[in-house]
């Protein structure tokens, strides 16, 4: 049976330390907010970002050289810069960062992929799960689409997935598929 020393080892792997579970610590990590970070499978998470890091974190100790009373001048130009910067040295097709208010506060979010429908997906699920109250994301997401002024066109193969799903086919009427899907509070389209 294995000691509760720190030099243990489980079946589960090595006990870490506090200053190996502390984030902050590590080149390959960037702080978003107040417990929220992004963690970087590459390597560090953007040219600088230890030494910004540090740089922020010399500043907020107090008795630093920089003013602690003083917030850094930065402007939203700044701000957009720096993330075109971000973007552009990120090594996949696709990303975002959004920060959006919402009733209960501010919330940002930030996706890279190499993948269009994971990125979008991924914007969709956020923002639906700040605005929904508590209703599920598909719901909200039907119900901000067909309240909007967007028309969307949906693949073909959406609508004969429904009506596989409800056992319809050529022969059977309009009428038969409003009668299948009465009961429903709303249907989902999609190609399975």
């Amino acid at each position: 049976m294995p000691s509760d020393s720190d030099d243990s080892v489980s079946d589960r792997g090595k006990v870490l330390t506090e200053e190996e579970l502390d984030l902050t610590r590590h080149d390959d990590v960037d702080e978003l907010d107040d417990g929220r970070y992004v963690v970087s499978t590459g390597g560090p998470t953007s040219e600088g970002a230890a030494e910004a890091r540090d740089d922020a974190v010399d500043s907020a100790v107090p008795g630093s050289e920089a003013d602690p009373e003083s917030e850094p001048d930065i402007s939203e130009m700044d701000v957009n810069r720096w993330l075109e910067d971000h973007f552009r040295g990120i090594d996949a097709q696709y990303g975002f960062h959004a920060t959006a208010k919402f009733d209960d506060g501010v919330s940002r979010h930030q996706v890279v992929s190499n993948d269009v429908v994971t990125s979008f997906e991924s914007l969709l699920i956020w923002y639906a799960q700040h605005v929904g109250g508590g209703t599920p994301v598909e719901e909200v997401l039907g119900i901000l689409l067909a309240e909007s002024n967007v028309s969307v066109r949906y693949p073909v193969a959406t609508l004969t997935g429904l009506l596989k799903r409800y056992e319809l086919d050529r022969g059977d009427t309009i009428g038969d598929l409003i009668e299948a899907v009465s009961e429903e509070e709303a249907v989902a389209l999609s190609e399975d």
